[in-house]
C-alpha cells in the first residue's frame, strides 16, 4: 500500500496518550460456495434468520457482490488466491510470473504451490508474512485437498525467515484438516482463545458447497448448509462476546471461493454469474457499521453486473483481495510479491480543534499505520511524530499544539 499524504499548515507538539484497541487477531474465514446473490435474497426475506452474517454485516462492511478469479471458478485455485494475493493467471499487464498458476482443484500427494504451481517458483502467503514477524498462525480446513497449504509452507517447503529474527521454515504453527465436518474445526478454534489465540487464523468451512453439488445452489438442503455455516460464525461471535478484551483485538474477514449453480450442481464455468458472485464481509474494532464494503477501498469498485478483469480500471473486491485485508487490518504489510493489494479509502484527516490544537485522525482499521511530519515540503525527510496515536470510536487520533505563523506537514506511512 502507498503512503497516504494529507497536507495542512500546522505545529509539532506532543501526542495524547498511549495506542489502544489494535487488532491483534484476524480470523480469516471461506464459507464454500457461498454464492453472494443468492445469500442476499435470503438474508433480506421475511423470516430470514441469518444472525451471524447479519450481525457481521449490521456491524461491520459487507458486499454480496464481489467476485472470485477471473479466469477459475474452482475451489482450491481460488483458496490459494487468498493466501498468496496472486490471481490463477496473470493479467497481460503484470508480469508473467505475478501468478499461482495452480489450477487442479484435487491435489497431488506431494505438491506444493511452489513445484506445481506454473512458473515453478516460491509463491509467498499470508502465512510467510505473519510467521515470519514472530506471530502465530493457524490452518482449519474441512476439505483434506486443502492441506496443500500445510505442505507447502512447512519446514522443507516454506521459506528461509528473512524478516527480522529468524522464525523457522515452517509457517503454519497448527494446521488442522477434518474433512467433512466444520463444527470441529470451530470447536479448536474456540479453544485456543483461552490460552495461545493465534494472530491469524485461515477458517475453511465446507458445508454450503457439497449441499450445492448434490441438491444445487438455492436448494432447501443448500439454504440449510448456509444456515449451519451461519451458526458456526455465531459461535466464533458468541466465544468473542464472553471475551471482552480480546473481542476489541480480533476482525474478522469472511468470503466465498466461488457460488454455483452454472452448470446445474456445478462451478465450473468462470463467465457464468452464478459462480463468480460471492460475498465479503468484515467486522471488528474500526471498521465502519453498516457500510458497503467496496466503500472501504479506494481502489475497488462495484462491478454491479460485470465480470470486470483483474486489470481493469475499475476493479472489485475479490476473495483475492481477502489476504492482504487481513494483513492490513494486524498492521503488516502486504505479502510479498502479491497481485491484490487494495487501497484503502477514508484517509488521514487533519483539522483544528479548541485550545488552539491540531488533531490528525484516520480509521481505526488502519494497524500500525505510521504518522510523520515535516515543518517544508522542501524538506527531505519524514520524520515520526512524538508518541502514539490514541483510539477514540472508529478512528485513531494524534492532538498536538499548534502555533501561529508556522506550518507542519501531516502523512501516513504504511508499515513496512
Amino acid at each position: 500500500m502507498a503512503s497516504l499524504l494529507l497536507l495542512l499548515g500546522a505545529m509539532t507538539g506532543a501526542t495524547a496518550g498511549a495506542g489502544e484497541g489494535r487488532i491483534r487477531h484476524v480470523i480469516h474465514i471461506s464459507v464454500d460456495g457461498l454464492r453472494g446473490d443468492l445469500l442476499k435474497g435470503m438474508m433480506e426475506a421475511p423470516g430470514g434468520s441469518f444472525r451471524a452474517l447479519a450481525r457481521l454485516r449490521a456491524e461491520g462492511a459487507a458486499t454480496f457482490n464481489a467476485r472470485c478469479d477471473y479466469d477459475v471458478s474452482t475451489t482450491v485455485p481460488n483458496h490459494t488466491c487468498m493466501v498468496t494475493g496472486l490471481p490463477v493467471r496473470a493479467p497481460a499487464s503484470a508480469p508473467a510470473w505475478q501468478q499461482h498458476g495452480y489450477e487442479e482443484n484435487y491435489d497431488g500427494p506431494t505438491d506444493t504451490l511452489h513445484e506445481q504451481g506454473i512458473p515453478v517458483r516460491y509463491k509467498h502467503s499470508v502465512f510467510d508474512r505473519v510467521h515470519d514477524r514472530g506471530l502465530r498462525t493457524l490452518l482449519l480446513t474441512s476439505k483434506s485437498k486443502l492441506a496443500l497449504f500445510d505442505r507447502s509452507y512447512d519446514a522443507v517447503h516454506g521459506a528461509p525467515d528473512l524478516d527480522g529474527p529468524d522464525d523457522g521454515r515452517d509457517k503454519i504453527d497448527l494446521a488442522l484438516t477434518n474433512d467433512g465436518d466444520s463444527s470441529i474445526l470451530v470447536a479448536v478454534l474456540i479453544a485456543h482463545m483461552e490460552t495461545d489465540f493465534p494472530a491469524y487464523t485461515f477458517l475453511h468451512l465446507f458445508d454450503p458447497d457439497i449441499a450445492g453439488h448434490l441438491s444445487g445452489w438455492g436448494s432447501l438442503n443448500w439454504q440449510l448448509a448456509v444456515k449451519h455455516a451461519d451458526s458456526m460464525v455465531g459461535l466464533i461471535l458468541s466465544a468473542l462476546d464472553l471475551r471482552p478484551a480480546l473481542k476489541e483485538a480480533t476482525a474478522i474477514v469472511l468470503t466465498a471461493d466461488h457460488g454455483g449453480g452454472a452448470p446445474l450442481l456445478t462451478h465450473l464455468d468462470p463467465l457464468r454469474p452464478e459462480n463468480y458472485t460471492i460475498p465479503v464481509m468484515l467486522w471488528g474494532p474500526g471498521i465502519p457499521r453498516g457500510t458497503e464494503a467496496h466503500a472501504l477501498f479506494a481502489s475497488r469498485h462495484d462491478p454491479g453486473t460485470g465480470r470486470p478483469a483483474h486489470d481493469a480500471a475499475a476493479p472489485p473486491l475479490r476473495n483475492g483481495d481477502t489476504g492482504n485485508i487481513a494483513m492490513a487490518l494486524l498492521g503488516l504489510p502486504p505479502v510479498t510479491d502479491s497481485y491484490f493489494r487494495p487501497a484503502w479509502s477514508g484517509g488521514l484527516w487533519v483539522a483544528p480543534v479548541a485550545d488552539g490544537q491540531i488533531e490528525c485522525s484516520w480509521p481505526g482499521f488502519w494497524q500500525g499505520w505510521i504518522l510523520e511530519s515535516r515543518a517544508s515540503l522542501a524538506a527531505d525527510s519524514w520524520l515520526p511524530v512524538a508518541g502514539e496515536p490514541v483510539r477514540e470510536g472508529a478512528r485513531w487520533r494524534h492532538v498536538e499544539p499548534a502555533t501561529a505563523g508556522s506550518q507542519r506537514f501531516f502523512r501516513l506511512r504504511a508499515p513496512e
